[in-house]
């Protein structure tokens, strides 16, 4: 029994791998999407954001007001960010890239890299990465279609993997779970399929042992091999019977040469 047994555990073991590695990538592909899906849901509702403060700011320049001195725009970018805990800060710049207002009011009168904001390419909302944060910028554009400046919101990732994480959480113990019922399932269906398979791994090693009986299978294979044997001998016998009944050939002369 003991070929059996290793014949069975072993394939048990491979089904078992496939199960594991089969829920693993469904797991970890899920987990991709999701993420995906959280960021750009993220995204897309700060740029919401974004836009609006914007049209606020706008709405303030179509009286008149130059960008540097529109009124209460520090204090709203201030209730904006409190009023949001995805925001991570807010800032205005005009269109050379100076920051005006800030909620870190120590980047105040900084100038913002290329990469964060081009006024050339700002015609419409646009994001960016600085540093391990995400942002969004959006255009200030006055009444004449020029523009002014942009808002940028940078925000961070803390709400995602928090949410992710629980995710996870939950995808491992649905894993878990549903292996908890495959495994033993797949035992039991394997130690039933092979159950033949098993027999006759136990008919083999009883037949190799010394001085063992012969068994009803090895019986069955050596008659088996006596047949075919006595067949060939006959047909054997019976082509040499036809063969000595044929006329001896007589060699073909050759031609003389010329």
């Amino acid at each position: 029994m003991t070929g059996g047994a290793s014949f069975a555990a072993r394939l048990g073991g491979v089904i078992a791998m496939m199960l594991l590695l089969g829920c693993g990538l469904t797991a970890g592909l899920n987990y991709l999407k999701f993420e995906r899906m959280l960021l750009e849901q993220q995204a897309k509702v700060l740029e919401i954001l974004a836009v609006e403060l914007g049209a606020t700011v706008e709405n303030s320049l179509a009286l008149g007001v130059r960008l540097a001195g529109v009124p209460g725009a520090q204090a709203l970018l201030e209730r904006s960010r409190a009023a949001e805990p995805l925001i991570g800060g807010l800032a205005i710049a005009d269109s050379d890239g100076v920051v005006l207002f800030d909620t870190d009011r120590q980047n105040l009168g900084a100038t913002l890299p290329r990469d964060l904001f081009d006024p050339r390419a700002a015609a419409e909302s646009w994001r960016f990465r600085d540093g391990a944060r995400h942002g969004i910028g959006a255009p200030i554009i006055n009444g004449f279609g020029q523009l002014e400046g942009a808002v940028l919101l940078r925000y961070g990732r803390d709400a995602v993997d928090e949410r992710l994480t629980a995710t996870l959480l939950g995808m491992v113990k649905a894993g878990l779970l549903a292996l908890a019922f495959a495994v033993p399932l797949g035992v039991l269906g394997i130690h039933l399929v092979t159950r033949q398979a098993r027999r006759w791994f136990a008919a083999v090693e009883g037949a190799m042992q010394p001085g063992a009986a012969a068994e009803p299978l090895a019986a069955g294979l050596q008659q088996a091999i006596a047949e075919a044997d006595a067949v060939l001998s006959d047909a054997e016998r019976r082509l040499e019977a036809i063969a000595a009944t044929l006329p001896e050939s007589t060699p073909v002369p050759e031609p003389a040469a010329p």
